[in-house]
């Protein structure tokens, strides 16, 4: 399994996919790697390449609570540029090889996405349900 934190730690609660991220890579779980990133770029594609799971974790200023969602493979046609998104790379990793069998993408609300480094009170609680969350998809 690979996680993908996404996120600005420059603008509060856009940070809260990375710090999801940061948090499940502490507990150390058996056969899931994490990785922090700022922005998707094409390479990650190849760390996609034949993973039973892959899970996005990022912020979202349209919900109200943490959720999930299953993403197919999206086209990759045009320019390559340094910034995809989540389907866009899972086409991509279908054409290196092998694409993941499930893809979701975790989005967990932001309040507060001004410049600073600290989350808001609502990003720190909704960070603590999609660690939990996380949790649980990295135990099925």
């Amino acid at each position: 399994m690979l996680i993908v934190g996404i996120g600005s730690r420059l603008r509060r609660d856009d940070a809260v996919g990375r710090l999801v991220a940061d948090a499940v890579a502490e507990l150390d779980l058996p056969g899931v790697e994490v990785r922090s990133v700022h922005q998707l770029v094409p390479e990650l594609a190849a760390t996609m390449v034949g993973r039973r799971r892959v899970v996005f974790v990022d912020a979202t200023v349209s919900d109200i609570e943490v959720s999930e969602r299953a993403v197919a493979a999206g086209p990759v046609d045009g320019p390559m540029t340094h910034h995809l998104d989540p389907a866009a790379l899972v086409g991509l990793a279908g054409m290196l090889g092998d694409a993941p069998i499930e893809v979701l993408v975790v989005s967990v609300p932001a309040a507060d996405l001004r410049i600073g480094t600290e989350l808001s009170p609502a990003g720190a609680d909704a960070v603590r349900e999609a660690v939990g969350r996380l949790v649980d998809l990295c135990r099925q």
